[in-house]
């Protein structure tokens, strides 16, 4: 009776191995337009032209000069738009006509790196200073305090 339950090859049977672990994302296309034109980038980059695209925009609060700056923003555009957008793209960089300038092209960077999953880890320019005295207006830090701090409400609870 026993060798009804033993193995022909003499190994005890294995389990079946658990499914492998799919890793696959499924993506978007990524189109923006600028006027009448519709420009695409790769929907994801590749972590090597991720790490680059990455590394050039936080190069740019390095930079010596404006034309440094802006030829950065250039490479990573390069990097990130598919080829037949990026020849489109950089024609209208020196079209007069119909041109594309540079807080466009520091949009879309911007965007691009949101759209990739990236914070841009500098802070952006300020919009304004505002007044130069509190007389002339009210300040945005002016508020009334709430009476029970935030903290105090969001306490973890034990599980």
């Amino acid at each position: 009776m026993t060798e009804l339950l033993a193995p022909p090859n003499g190994h005890a049977p294995t389990a079946t191995p658990p499914a492998a672990r799919d890793f696959s994302k499924k993506r978007k296309r990524l189109d923006f337009t600028i006027e009448d034109d519709t420009f695409e980038a790769a929907p994801a980059l590749p972590g090597d032209v991720f790490a680059e695209f990455v590394t050039l925009y936080n190069s740019t609060g390095e930079t010596e000069t404006y034309q440094q700056q802006h030829d950065l923003l250039k490479q990573a555009l390069a990097l990130a738009l598919l080829p037949e957008s990026w020849e489109r793209f950089a024609a209208r960089l020196k079209d007069k006509a119909n041109p594309i300038d540079d807080d466009q092209m520091s949009d879309v960077v911007l965007w691009l790196l949101e759209e990739y999953g990236m914070r841009p880890t500098q802070p952006s320019q300020p919009s304004s200073d505002g007044p130069a005295s509190p007389e002339s207006g009210t300040s945005s830090t002016e508020s009334t305090q709430p009476e029970e701090s935030p903290s105090a409400t969001s306490q973890p609870t034990a599980s």
